[in-house]
Order: C-alpha cells, then sequence, then structure tokens
C-alpha cells in the first residue's frame, strides 16, 4: 500500500531554484503537495549564510566557527555589550530571510503560470527558529541581548513576506534543530536557568504569533545534519511529540505538516522508536494534519519499505502519512540523489487530483496513463534527456 505522497525537508543543492522546482515534480510526480526553493546556492547549509550576514553587520557578534568544531566563545564586559546591542538598535540589524524567499516565488510564480508547476502545489518557505542562528553564531556574551533584536529583525522579514506572497500560495516550515539539543539537553541555550523546555516554547510561540492564520504552518523536526550525520541518536520520537503537545496550548494556528526523521540507527527498534507518534494521531486526524516520517534512504528500497511497514504496524493502517528524507540534502552526497528521489516516486502514491493529476515534461505538464497504479504517473517518455539530467546533479 503506497503512502501519502512526498516531502521535501528544505535544500536541495541543484545549480538553481528553477531546476529545483522543474525537476523535483518530474521526479515525484503528483507527490508534492509543497515544494521549497532546494536553498541553493549560499544557502544550502541550513542557517550558515546567516553567519555571513552577522559578520558584515555585527563582527563583534560573529563566534569564531569553524564547520564540525565546538565554539569557543571569547570574554566581554557588560559595556561592550550594551554598547554594541545599542548600536544595532540605532542602526537596525537585517536578517535579510525576506530576500531570496521572495526572488524564489517570483521563480515559482512564472512557472506555475506558465503551467509548469501544478496549481495546488504551494511554495514552501523554511525559517528557522532564531535560536538556530543565534546559538551556534553568536557569542555567548552577546546572546540573550541579541535575541529581541534578531526577533524584531526576522519578524519585519516575515511580515514582508506574508504582504508580497499571495497566502493560498505559500507554506511556512518551521525548522526545529538546535531547539532539539535544547530539548533534551544536549546543548545548554542562553538564558540557562529555569525550565529549559518552557523557553523553548515561549520564543515558539513568539514565532508563530508572527505568522497569519491563513497562512500554512509545519515543522521540521531534526537532529542535526553536520557531516551528514546527527549530533545525536534518538532512541524514539519523544522530543519533538512531547515539544508539540506542550505548544497546542499556546498557539491557535493549524499545524497543517509535522516532519520527523527515522534514522538508520532505529533499524533494530523501530517499534519503540515509532511509539511516541501515536499519541499525536487523533490530533493530527482531527486537524488534517500532514504527517511525513523521515524514513527514505539512498539506496535502501528494502530497509525503506521495512520503515513504512513498521509506521503501519505502529501507528495504525488508518494513520496516513507521506515519506520524506530526515532532513534537508545540503549535505547528502551527490550521487544519492537519484537514488533518494526514485524510491521516494517507487514507495508513495499521489496526493494530486482532478487538475493537478498531470505529469511534468520538459515544455510543461500533460496527462500520461499510468498502468501501475491505475491512475496517471510519469513515463519515461517524459523525462528531461540525460544531458538535462546531469546539469542538475541527478544523473
Amino acid at each position: 500500500m503506497a503512502t501519502n505522497g512526498c516531502h521535501l525537508v528544505g535544500s536541495v543543492p541543484f545549480s538553481s531554484t528553477e531546476e529545483v522546482f522543474r525537476t523535483c515534480l518530474q521526479q515525484m510526480p503528483g507527490r508534492l503537495k509543497r515544494i521549497p526553493d532546494g536553498e541553493t546556492g549560499q544557502r544550502k547549509m541550513f542557517t550558515m549564510w546567516q553567519w555571513l550576514v552577522l559578520q558584515e553587520q555585527a563582527p563583534i557578534l560573529s563566534a569564531k566557527f569553524e564547520h564540525n568544531s565546538l565554539i569557543t566563545h571569547r570574554t566581554y564586559s557588560t559595556e561592550e555589550v550594551e554598547a554594541e546591542i545599542n548600536r544595532l538598535k540605532e542602526v537596525g540589524y537585517k536578517t535579510r530571510w525576506d530576500e531570496p524567499t521572495l526572488a524564489s516565488y517570483q521563480v515559482f510564480k512564472r512557472l506555475k503560470e506558465a503551467g509548469d508547476i501544478p496549481q495546488s502545489v504551494k511554495f514552501q518557505v523554511c525559517l528557522p527558529a532564531p535560536s538556530n542562528v543565534i546559538a551556534p553564531f553568536v557569542e555567548g556574551a552577546f546572546q540573550a541581548a541579541f535575541e529581541p533584536v534578531y526577533e524584531e529583525a526576522y519578524w519585519k522579514d516575515l511580515r514582508r513576506i506574508q504582504d508580497e506572497i499571495p497566502h493560498d500560495q505559500f507554506s511556512i516550515q518551521i525548522d526545529l534543530a538546535v531547539d532539539t539539543a535544547f530539548w533534551m539537553g544536549v546543548y545548554l541555550p542562553w538564558w540557562g536557568e529555569g525550565d529549559v523546555k518552557v523557553g523553548v516554547i515561549e520564543y515558539l510561540t513568539r514565532m508563530i504569533n508572527q505568522i497569519d492564520e491563513d497562512v500554512e504552518l509545519g515543522f521540521h523536526n531534526c537532529y542535526g545534519d553536520m557531516e551528514h550525520r546527527h549530533w545525536y541518536e534518538p532512541t524514539d520520537l519523544s522530543a519533538p511529540v512531547e515539544r508539540l503537545e506542550r505548544l497546542y496550548p499556546h498557539i491557535s494556528h493549524r499545524v497543517a505538516f509535522f516532519h520527523v526523521p527515522v534514522p538508520l540507527s532505529a533499524m533494530d527498534s523501530l517499534d519503540a522508536f515509532l511509539a511516541p507518534l501515536k499519541r499525536l494521531v487523533p490530533r493530527f486526524q482531527a486537524d488534517s494534519t500532514d504527517l511525513y516520517l523521515g524514513l527514505v534512504h539512498a539506496n535502501d528500497l528494502e530497509g525503506t519499505s521495512t520503515r513504512i511497514e513498521a509506521a503501519r504496524r505502529v501507528l495504525g493502517e488508518d494513520c496516513e502519512f507521506g515519506v520524506a528524507t530526515e532532513c534537508g540534502w545540503g549535505r547528502t552526497p551527490e550521487d544519492h540523489f537519484d537514488s533518494i528521489m526514485a524510491i521516494s516516486k517507487e514507495v508513495s502514491g499521489r496526493v494530486l487530483v482532478g487538475i493537478d493529476e498531470v505529469a511534468p515534461t520538459a515544455n510543461g505538464f500533460a496527462p500520461v496513463e499510468d498502468e501501475i497504479n491505475g491512475g496517471m504517473r510519469a513515463k519515461d517518455s517524459v523525462n528531461f534527456d540525460t544531458a538535462d539530467r546531469r546539469a542538475v546533479g541527478v544523473a
């Protein structure tokens, strides 16, 4: 039994935003309700590009960051911290999340108007909680004081995005990575005292309150992907489940989709790993929340099928879910992309129907027969040629 579509977490490091849209829709036809811009170029490493933004505007705040290394913080006096924070308040800090988002939306809009993106597919805007910039890239002495400065600038970008993109055309996915480290006590946040989980809920609530009710909202839950590895191998999904349970009473916004990773390290205990999710199933069903399990691993169709079987066994046959990878593809070996998309297509069913039940071609979309599923699917005859596929790193 096929799963309910596919989900792209965020980073798809192809050569351009347009290549991300065209290639992913072609390789996973009818399976994507939402599609991100791929965070191409300097954004492919999650929030690392924000370190450059910070260095440009406030170099004294910028931690000495070395890839895959622990951060060594320097010492600053209270006067130094206050002086720099006051300067930033006066000149105005810019996070610049709006600029690439709005540029990518113009590509999305153009392709949709040309018929190259199905009408019901939404542009997925992936935005991390501010903690994913402050914790890794800001000097420890400045973190607490800089948080409201960063949030104010971030909320302005979020407002501009919502003002300039029609609300029925996009979704916002909040990315939670370092937040999971906070939640599990692996990494101590800047506030440091009291119930850390309360602090996480407070800043997530502040962010969600900036999102208009008619803008679709979802979450990507992460355990990190530095060097394509987790900073912690979870034994189960208790952390993201508990976090959402504790968040629900504080927000009125419906959660439209929810993504969790299913790592290879869970293979020997899949039932126990997935079990906490059962607590969310009734709420997901009541709210029509799309659940996406990050259980697709490259070159592992058999293992992916085993993980799907375990999810059906644990969550129940009446619990629908789609598939995804554990995280974005920014650190994924390029020669894995083809396998990931092929497996995702193989194990999933279509979620687009009616006018959207079409298959992408090099010149747009056209309906084709599907002998396998009794519906429609893209045949080899409508694939980009090999040269085109090499250009975007999937051949």
